[in-house]
């Protein structure tokens, strides 16, 4: 995911030395023998990227993932379904997450923004990394994923639960990025109820998130957060 190399660091005068940089390459992702996407991303976790990218550009749902191999820079998703290769998006975004909304504790949001800073190693070393995790309703972290891409390593994450028989609707989806239109997407068709991230909300992301009965929560930093989606389900007292 990194390597070194010499550089020339300016700090009022030029000093050659070594430092980590991330590592990108581009990955062709196939459902059965059609190519859906073409994507750049850190070389690990490929089989959680195409599972992920399916899922949460809504291509497939879980039950239909059949395996997934890779082959120099394809990641093949096999499928079930013959007919999955034709995009449902529109499908998706009418269905609501759950039935019965779930609540949040303030207590499962304090221990996540406690937990968000750690194990970002990789971001540590070169600054050039997105995150993201996967938290139970506790506040347990699942797993944690750094990218050089936010709509990757959001991939990964839901590829992680997917590729482990795990019922997203119960998880928590926190990220580093921005929260405009389709990364909120990716949720709802993996069928994520909540979203954490350290970054704003956009307004079409906003809307989305309110459609779908999503808590949406942005601007999760140190000991402040801002609410744009489901703040009557956030339980203050709990």
């Amino acid at each position: 995911m990194i390597k070194k190399i010499s550089v020339l660091v300016w700090k009022g005068t030029p000093e050659i030395k070594e430092d980590y940089i991330c590592i990108e390459r581009e990955y062709n992702i196939y459902i059965n023998n059609k190519r859906i996407s073409k994507i750049t991303a850190s070389p690990e976790n490929l089989k959680e990227l195409g599972v992920g990218h399916a899922i949460a550009e809504g291509y497939l749902k879980g039950i239909e993932v059949k395996d997934v191999h890779i082959k120099d820079n394809n990641i093949v998703v096999n499928a079930y379904n013959s007919n999955s290769t034709n995009n449902n998006m529109a499908t998706y975004k009418s269905n609501k997450i759950n039935k019965t909304p779930i609540k949040l504790p303030l207590s499962t949001i304090l221990k996540i923004m406690g937990d968000m800073p750690r194990d970002k190693k990789i971001w540590e070393l070169t600054g050039g990394t997105h995150w993201a995790c996967l938290y139970d309703l506790n506040g347990n972290k699942i797993v944690s994923i750094e990218d050089i891409g936010r709509h990757s390593a959001v991939d990964k994450v839901i590829g992680y639960g997917i590729l482990r028989g795990m019922d997203l609707r119960d998880k928590i989806l926190v990220s580093s990025g921005r929260q405009p239109y389709m990364m909120v997407n990716k949720a709802i068709n993996a069928k994520i109820p909540v979203i954490i991230s350290k970054s704003p909300s956009m307004d079409r992301g906003i809307e989305l998130a309110r459609k779908n009965n999503l808590i949406l929560i942005g601007f999760a930093r140190g000991s402040r957060f801002t609410v744009y989606s489901g703040h009557e389900r956030i339980l203050f007292n709990q």
